[in-house]
């Protein structure tokens, strides 16, 4: 099964992750195992979903919080690490 890269982009979550005031966004990269790309996004935003940061997010429900992947290409391999965020403050 091929593996994919995922490049994934996060918008409007609550600031507490920051200790900040103002929503927070992030930028994310996951590589996943999948038969296709469509199911390769999938299997990205499950295993974003299981990480503590991200389950810190949902117990905050914030309804403008979005998620989207800015690209997903199919790779040979794994280049890193699975786990990890970028994250910022919006506006900034």
């Amino acid at each position: 099964m091929p593996w994919f890269k995922c490049f994934i982009e996060g918008e409007n979550f609550p600031g507490v992750l920051l200790d900040s005031d103002t929503p927070v966004g992030f930028y994310a990269t996951r590589w996943v195992e999948a038969s296709s790309s469509d199911e390769a996004e999938l299997a990205a935003l499950d295993a974003l979903r299981r990480e503590p940061v991200f389950q810190v997010a949902a117990d905050q429900k914030s309804k403008d919080a979005r998620v989207h992947f800015t690209e997903i290409v199919e790779v040979s391999a794994p280049e890193g690490p699975h786990s990890g965020a970028s994250w910022y403050v919006m506006g900034t």
